[in-house]
């Protein structure tokens, strides 16, 4: 046990190093190699809303240029005289009352920063700052989203390699349900899908090594999903590998019982990797500046979970689940009532498949763990409601993991019942 903690710990560690060196070493680029591509980009900013609609009027098409705008400003602040400090104590200039869009152009121009935003990493920097130096922030997302589709297409292509046809084809099916080609829309949404997609690539690979390399792959998923992201889908990480896992076993008559301590112990390797990075990250933040950055870090987690909106917490905590489900279905507004019926009836239709399971004379087994973990979405929208009431628009990408759920209960359906080739040559006699 001792040795395992060992290994656990190491492994968080050494990933918390190997990311916190990439990102001072990138952050040494002087500025004025990216400014170029920084104006161009704000030029591009300046000229569109905070939240627009890119391809059509449904929530799912969303951009945030807002956080884009801020994300910009902090990689231009960062001092790459002072790389530790400056990518520790991350700033931003608000631009006051004239708004973001306005700050970057001001902060491109010498003023100062005025908005402290030290409570995530901003890992995202290792990869924004070199490429800025050759082009705008359209031409990183599109990068951006060819990443992730290649690392979705080889995990794919893994999985067939490995004759794996339901778990690619359930892949597949679920980041599509979750508009996997809008997250180019905006670079906020870009990370967690190349986090999740490579840890997916790792997991198929190495999972049949062992349970330990499992749990080691959900500590390094675990910190780079605190290190890259904004509260976007984080959860993407931890719950699309771990289904691949079950899937896998399962169909290779490998799965150890149904599998559901494999994912208690994974989660509880992600989930204490996961805090532990944004500890370390407040921790080395108050170290180097002397400000306490505890404080206004766990004000804002506080604001994600029961922050004011126009209605009470308890509605708050019904509508947040709601809207991410609307929003999976292409409403048009946050609580689309007809794109919910709409969901909830196509829902049950599948979910019919389950009752056929249900009737099967072989004994359950990996059904409650699929289960369990395409629900892990919903209770992260009812514990940050505030945050997945609000952001709706991209928090409902987590969903994929619920999509091959459902794919995955379905299919265990149809292979449990199916008639072995004794059974179908008793009823020809």
């Amino acid at each position: 046990m001792t040795k395992k903690i060992t290994v656990h710990l190491a492994a968080f560690f050494a990933a918390i190093a190997v990311m916190w060196g990439l990102l001072v070493l990138t952050s040494i680029i002087p500025n004025e190699k990216i400014y170029e591509g920084l104006m161009e980009s704000a030029d591009y900013y300046g000229n569109t809303e905070a939240f627009s609609f890119e391809n059509s009027g449904k929530l799912c098409d969303v951009a945030d240029n807002y956080a884009d705008a801020i994300l910009l400003n902090i990689l231009w602040n960062i001092d790459s005289s002072h790389p530790v400090y400056s990518s520790l104590d991350t700033k931003y200039y608000s631009g006051e009352e004239l708004g973001v869009n306005y700050g970057l152009y001001a902060a491109l121009n010498g003023v100062a920063p005025d908005t402290d935003y030290s409570r995530y990493w901003h890992g995202s920097v290792i990869f924004i700052r070199p490429l800025m130096a050759f082009m705008s922030a359209r031409g990183v997302k599109a990068v951006g989203l060819a990443a992730v589709i290649i690392l979705a297409a080889v995990c794919c292509g893994i999985l067939v390699k490995k004759r794996q046809y339901f778990a690619a084809a359930a892949l597949t099916v679920s980041l599509c349900c979750v508009h996997v080609w809008n997250v180019g829309l905006s670079l906020e949404y870009i990370p967690m899908f190349i986090v999740t997609m490579a840890m997916c690539i790792l997991y198929v690979l190495l999972e049949k090594k062992g349970d330990i390399y499992v749990t080691v792959l959900s500590v390094i998923g675990g910190a780079a999903a605190a290190f890259f992201d904004f509260l976007t889908a984080e959860t993407l990480s931890i719950l699309l590998p771990l289904l691949l896992v079950i899937i896998i076993r399962y169909s290779d008559d490998r799965l150890e019982g149904n599998g559901l301590p494999l994912v208690i112990k994974s989660g509880g390797c992600w989930g204490a990797a996961y805090l532990m990075t944004f500890i370390v990250k407040w921790a080395a933040a108050s170290a180097v500046t002397g400000e306490n950055k505890f404080v206004s870090a766990i004000h804002s987690a506080e604001v994600r979970i029961d922050g004011e909106t126009d209605m009470s917490l308890p509605m708050q905590i019904i509508s947040a689940p709601m809207a991410n489900i609307s929003t999976l279905f292409g409403g048009d507004v946050r609580v689309d009532g007809g794109r919910i019926a709409l969901g909830l009836i196509l829902t049950v239709l599948i979910s019919g498949s389950i009752c056929l399971l249900l009737g099967s004379k072989k004994p359950p087994k990996a059904e409650i763990t699929i289960a369990v973990l395409g629900l892990v979405p919903y209770l992260r929208y009812i514990v940050l409601s505030n945050h997945s009431y609000l952001h709706e628009y991209f928090t409902y990408r987590a969903q994929a993991a619920t999509v091959m759920a459902l794919c995955a209960l379905v299919w265990l359906g149809i292979r449990d019942n199916k008639p072995t080739k004794k059974v179908r040559q008793k009823v020809k006699r």
